[in-house]
Formats: structure tokens, C-alpha cells, sequence
């Protein structure tokens, strides 16, 4: 039994459409003009006998079938472009693709990555990072994705592979030039804040009993690595995760203070592709992610503090 398959020209085109919500942005990104934008999505339109986009003042909106199957059909393009390279390179290194925020790349993944490598020469593990908070704007294909909350997406499983435990960090010139003693004292010092957890210095203060205004004073910074920066060179009080600040607590640049009080997180996440893309070099990489997780796990009986919050 033959498949009926839409013009496959189109799907593409419908693709950017409903990532980017603009048929303009999408025929800027493909390179094309606007009415042809709008041909291919006629084409889709007709071959299922119904509406695919609502139209809006700025913009389009898939309807709720269209997502549906637009969900289906990146993961499908997303499976022909890895097909394809590593068509392309048949007999040679084979690659893995990771996409990640900058914190995690810098402060985790690549750190660890040499030894990797040493390992498995014959597999080439290509990072990208990106700043965006929203899963879906992702537009290069991957084989992995590392983040700090559950994904779903077609074609890929999501498994929890490392602690995401939060604490105030300090240099340790900063806590000689001010007394901190005990958690209320904190709301006297220059709280460190990052904009997208705007929430952890308050909800650390109220688990460790320290009553709050909604507001709190400080600095914001947009990346987490902006504020570890600020915190290492004696701006302020950081709140950070423990697994990306391990070798900076070993070495003394950073002191975790009251570590009895911790706010635990959903977890990072790796979102994998699975099947037979990647063959046995993803299954490896998966492996070792998952290992490097086991041997990054938080300890409680583990603290890098400084003497006056123990």
C-alpha cells in the first residue's frame, strides 16, 4: 500500500511557519518571497482539505491540528538532516550534536568533555548553546539537549541525569569584609539576582525561616554565569546551582554558605534522540552523560563553607 505524502516542498515551508509564527520571518529565513510562502501553504491547505494557520494581525497561529502534526513533522526533518550527514560522512569520526545553555557548557559539559574524547577519538561531540529559555525556538537539529526542566518532543526520550541543588555563594574576601553569621543577615548584604530564577533568593529565605518582602534588594544579571562572575569578584551573594560551581568551590574561589538550607530543582534533563541515527556513538555519549551525572550528584556531607555559616 502506496503513502499519500504532501508536497514534501511544502512541509518545509510549513515547518518555519509555525515556528516562527510569521510568514514573513519564514520566508526571510528560507531565502524566499513572501507569495511563495504563502503558495506552499495553500498546497498543504488543499491536500488536507482544511485550514492549517488562523490569520492575526501580526502573524499566523497553527490550529491545534496543525501543531499537532507540525510536532510530528519536525521530528521527521530533524531525522532526514542527521540521516544525511552521516550519510555524508560514512567512515569517518562520527558526531554527536548537544545544545545547551552557556552555564552548562561552560561550567559542566566542556570541562569534562577532554577526557571523553581521549576515550572515543572516532566521535566528534559538536556544542551549540543558546540563551533562550523556550525549548521550541531551538532550530538546529540535535541529537542531545541539556536543560533544566522535563522536554518532550517526537522521536526523542528525556531522562534526569543530574542534581540541580541551589545555594548562596560568596567569595571568601567578601564574607571577610562582612559579617554573616546567619540567614537574616543576608538581608542586609548585596543580594546577587538572575533574572530568569527572579524567585530563588526568596523562596532560599523562607526555607531557611527568614521573613521576606516580595521584593528584595540587588543586582540582576541575565545569564548565570554574569552572576557567578559578579559573586567572585566581591560584588555580592550569588544564588547558583552546586553542579556548575564544583571546581570553583574546591579551589576556594567560591564559599557556599549555610549549606543546611539548599533549594532542590526539577533536575538537568538530556532529551535524546532515539533509534539507530547515531548508532553506537550516541548510545556512548548517552552513557557517559549519564556516569558524569552519577559522579557530579550532590552531597549533603559534602560543603565548601566558610567557618561563620557552618
Amino acid at each position: 500500500m502506496s503513502l499519500s505524502l504532501p508536497p514534501l516542498k511544502a512541509l518545509k515551508v510549513f515547518e518555519a511557519a509555525v515556528r516562527t509564527r510569521s510568514l514573513t520571518i519564514a520566508a526571510h529565513e528560507l531565502h524566499i518571497t513572501h507569495s511563495a510562502v504563502s503558495q506552499q501553504i495553500k498546497l498543504l491547505e488543499e491536500h488536507f482539505g482544511q485550514p492549517l494557520f488562523i490569520r492575526l494581525p501580526r502573524g499566523v497561529e497553527a490550529t491545534e491540528a496543525a501543531q499537532a502534526f507540525y510536532t510530528e513533522v519536525r521530528a521527521a526533518l530533524d531525522r532526514i538532516a542527521m540521516a544525511a550527514e552521516q550519510l555524508t560522512l560514512t567512515g569517518k569520526n562520527r558526531i554527536v550534536r548537544v545544545i545547551t545553555a552557556p552555564s552548562v557548557a561552560m561550567r559542566w559539559l566542556i570541562p569534562r568533555l577532554s577526557q571523553f574524547q581521549i576515550d572515543n577519538p572516532r566521535i566528534e561531540v559538536r556544542v551549540t548553546t543558546t540563551v533562550s529559555e523556550h525549548f521550541e525556538d531551538l532550530k538546529a537539529p540535535f541529537d542531545v539537549v541539556l536543560w533544566r526542566s522535563p522536554l518532550e518532543r517526537s522521536g526523542f526520550e528525556c531522562v534526569r541525569f543530574l542534581d540541580d541543588v541551589s545555594a548562596p555563594l560568596a567569595s571568601p574576601h567578601y564574607l571577610e569584609l562582612h559579617s554573616i553569621t546567619k540567614p537574616a543577615d543576608l538581608l542586609q548584604a548585596s543580594l546577587i539576582h538572575l533574572s530568569v530564577r527572579a524567585e530563588a533568593w526568596q523562596q532560599w529565605l523562607i526555607k531557611a525561616g527568614v521573613p521576606v518582602k516580595k521584593k528584595l534588594p540587588g543586582t540582576s544579571y541575565e545569564h548565570f554565569f554574569l552572576s557567578l562572575q559578579a559573586a567572585s569578584t566581591d560584588l555580592g551573594i550569588a544564588m547558583g546551582s552546586l553542579a556548575l560551581v564544583d571546581d570553583d568551590l574546591s579551589h576556594g574561589r567560591l564559599r557556599q554558605l549555610f549549606p543546611e538550607v539548599v533549594l532542590h530543582g526539577q533536575g538537568f534533563h538530556m532529551l535524546h534522540r532515539t533509534g539507530e541515527t547515531n548508532g553506537n556513538a550516541l548510545k556512548t555519549f548517552i552513557a557517559w552523560l549519564m556516569q558524569m551525572g552519577v559522579a557530579s550528584a550532590y552531597d549533603p556531607d559534602k560543603r565548601y563553607s566558610a567557618d561563620s555559616t557552618m
